[in-house]
């Protein structure tokens, strides 16, 4: 069975270069990319991921605030932050709102 993966992504590249790659496995299977996480609830309810890559800064609420909200209200989904920001602010606050861990983009 695969893994499944939804992606929280505002720059259009990277989201579609996620699911290129993800989808180009045989062990996971991108089950949905998202812009922004203004409808999160409902965006992982519908697509029932097992992990959620997720975006640190978003416009409107960011992937930590998002992050937040998926661990409570689906607390066995996985959460990978994304960042641009090697700012250990960020990535704290991240990992104590439930994130499992972090991936710079460099």
């Amino acid at each position: 069975m695969k893994i499944k993966v939804a992606i929280f992504e505002d720059n259009k590249l990277i989201r579609d270069a996620l699911q290129t790659i993800i989808n180009g496995t045989t062990e996971f299977l991108c089950t949905g990319t998202f812009a922004n996480v203004n409808q999160v609830e409902a965006d992982i309810q519908f697509n029932r991921p097992d992990v959620v890559l997720m975006d640190i800064e978003m416009p409107g609420r960011n992937g930590i605030e998002a992050t937040r909200i998926i661990k409570e209200k689906f607390p066995h989904i996985k959460v990978l932050i994304q960042t641009v920001f090697n700012d250990s602010d960020k990535i704290f606050n991240a990992l104590c709102a439930g994130a499992s861990g972090y991936i710079l983009k460099a």
